[in-house]
């Protein structure tokens, strides 16, 4: 087990799934890439408004870069070789096209634990990787 994608979302549950990836990068001296995909589809309808846009709390890109910077602190002290990668568009597809591309053999990500029925009528993101993975997820809950 060489490297490990551990796609992150700045949650409160993501703290879990460092701890897991901590053990089993240690236990096999892995590295890991920490991950962040933003969806860019607008939350209230702002599709291309420029105010927005240029507004650097709602920039995509810099809200990906602080998420992954954020999660790469709780590796610091751990000798743990650490990189980052963000990406922008459907964070289903873009965890696994990373782990295709960075030719991954885990991805550790967690869940946020949603009911059967929201989860079939929302869909996961998990859910989505889990079930398209040619790569073994472990999901942190």
């Amino acid at each position: 087990m060489k490297k490990i994608l551990l796609p992150i979302d700045g949650s409160e549950i993501c703290p879990k799934a460092y701890e897991h990836a901590k053990k089993i990068a240690e236990k096999f001296d892995s590295e890991i890439v920490i991950f962040n995909a933003q969806d860019l589809t607008p939350p209230f309808g702002w599709l291309y408004d420029p105010v927005i846009s240029k507004n650097e709390e709602n920039n995509p890109e810099k809200i990906a870069e602080k998420i992954v910077k954020d999660g790469m602190g709780a590796f610091a002290e751990t000798g743990i070789k650490v990189t980052i990668k963000t990406a922008l568009g459907d964070p289903a597809t873009a965890i696994l096209e990373a782990a295709k591309q960075e030719n991954c053999d885990l991805i550790i990500m967690c869940t946020h634990g949603m009911s059967r029925s929201k989860r079939f009528l929302l869909g996961s993101v998990t859910n989505k990787v889990v079930l398209h993975a040619e790569t073994p997820v472990l999901v942190i809950r």
